[in-house]
């Protein structure tokens, strides 16, 4: 369960267990996952902060006392009176000064950080920064108890000393920062313990994997044909760019879609046409651009605009038809994106459900803001966003967001740099209006394209190499999952 830190507070609050057992709890399940992971002669060094979750630092030192174990104060003293408790209960020469720290810090094999849990906001204090910084530049390995400390446990905002760990041992639920390890990059591993607290409150966290991905997923029926599902839709391309929206069929052929039609310029028409043999195609000219996208756009059960439309002709025409004549989702990507800049007061005005697709770059210059604020708060701008204007995000990186109207965050664990590569996007957004064509919950089946798109290149290094990998592989790839869970 992935839950955030009001949605923590909450369960903590319902399961009727003191914050002292909560907290004695905790601190003896991170012992037991510390004495699986180093020997009995490691010397380890706590660092306790001054709330419950330096307090659980306390009870760690205390239930391993077969270890050479000693606390360092890092945020002053204990201010909670569980953690107050629970320092009183340690011998005073289990603590170590100030002056001592840098020395401790040297010898020890094994440094866990228990200064700050998800209540920590802002920016970390001088004393507590210099502290961080020497733990940090030290070779010593690190575990964190439940949130790096620097890190908010709701956001993907830290603090750029904030402790890097080896593991991080999450408590009782994933928070959402524990999903955004690759974009934050302070920990290597997270592994969740469980306090054994009642998972009986709402989450707006969805997850995904394969068993829910086929779950979702529409089984053909025996009496079946193919509009049974409706059509996709594809508008996109110019001279030059013609791959962009070859891979937004390829990846709506990849999850099986069974009508597709695709709306180009006639200038590249014979070279897409050459590479897909069961699409329909809708050449059209500078003259023609109406007559021929208007009446698909309104037959169209899921659509994808923009993808190599760079130097199309009169693309911000078609995209206003698109978006005035559709009633089915409509996914803008690329150059329709581009064309939002400074001018997404038109969203307000579309009935049609809305999906962006956009990478960092591009969402900075929708807001017309700094490329570095939207990367230190991704998650904030695309939910914000997403509300403000009654779209789907999808905020593209190494973790894919996905943000919806209502506030629901899909954080992506799937997909790796493999993915780095020109028309990884295209593809994706093809995946996306397959499967939007043929799966009844919009939110859900754009998680479940996010997420598919990640996960067959995760397959795909069982055979194919990072460095080069074919992103045309992923029709086969597809159908080996298709088979495995026989569809």
């Amino acid at each position: 369960m992935i839950i955030n830190s009001n949605g923590m507070r909450a369960l903590e609050a319902a399961s009727g267990i003191s914050a002292a057992d909560l907290m004695e709890t905790a601190g003896q399940k991170a012992a037991e996952a510390v004495r699986q992971e180093v020997s009995p002669e490691t010397r380890i060094l706590i660092l306790a902060g001054s709330g419950n979750n330096g307090g659980d630092g306390f009870v760690i030192c205390r239930h391993l006392k077969e270890y050479t174990c000693r606390v360092y104060l890092a945020d002053g003293a204990p201010k909670t009176p569980e953690a107050q408790a629970a320092f009183s209960r340690l011998p005073k020469s289990a603590f170590i000064t100030a002056r001592r720290l840098r020395d401790e810090i040297r010898r020890a094999d094994l440094i866990i950080d228990a200064v700050y849990g998800f209540g920590y906001h802002g920016e970390l204090k001088p004393e507590v920064r210099k502290v961080f910084r020497m733990v940090n530049e030290s070779r010593t390995r690190v575990f964190s108890i439940d949130i790096n400390s620097g890190c908010e446990a709701d956001t993907d905002h830290h603090d750029k000393d904030a402790i890097r760990s080896d593991i991080t041992f999450a408590l009782d639920c994933f928070k959402p920062v524990h999903m955004l390890g690759k974009e934050i990059g302070v920990c290597r591993e997270v592994r969740l313990l469980d306090l054994g607290l009642p998972h009986d409150l709402p989450t707006a966290y969805p997850e995904m994997n394969e068993e829910i991905f086929f779950r979702n997923f529409p089984h053909r029926s025996d009496t079946m044909h193919k509009n049974s599902f409706g059509r996709t839709l594809i508008v996109g391309g110019c001279y030059g760019m013609a791959g962009a929206v070859s891979l937004n069929i390829l990846g709506a052929r990849t999850v099986g879609a069974p009508y597709i039609e695709c709306a180009l310029p006639d200038s590249i028409y014979p070279i897409v046409a050459q590479r897909h043999m069961t699409a329909v195609f809708h050449p059209f000219s500078y003259h023609t651009v109406e007559q021929v996208v208007e009446p698909l756009s309104r037959k169209a059960k899921a659509i994808v605009f923009g993808s190599g439309a760079v130097n199309m002709d009169r693309k911000q025409q078609c995209m206003d038809m698109i978006l005035q004549s559709s009633t089915c989702p409509v996914i803008l990507d690329a150059e329709a994106l581009r064309l939002l800049h400074q001018n997404t007061y038109i969203l307000r005005f579309v009935k049609c459900p809305l999906i962006l697709t956009p990478h960092i770059g591009e969402f900075a210059s929708i807001l017309n803001r700094p490329v570095e604020e939207i990367r230190d708060n991704r998650m904030k701008y695309a939910v914000q966003f997403a509300k403000e204007n009654r779209v789907i995000v999808v905020l593209k990186g190494a973790n894919t967001i996905v943000a919806s109207p209502i506030g629901e965050v899909y954080i992506n664990q799937s997909g790796n740099p493999a993915l780095a590569q020109a028309g990884s996007g295209d593809l994706l957004a093809g995946i996306i209006a397959g499967l939007l064509t043929m799966t009844r919950d919009i939110y859900t089946a754009v998680c479940m394209g996010v997420w598919l798109h990640g996960h067959l290149a995760d397959i795909g290094l069982e055979k194919h190499s990072m460095q080069a990998f074919n992103l045309e592989s992923y029709p086969e790839l597809m159908d080996a999952l298709f088979r495995k869970y026989h569809f």
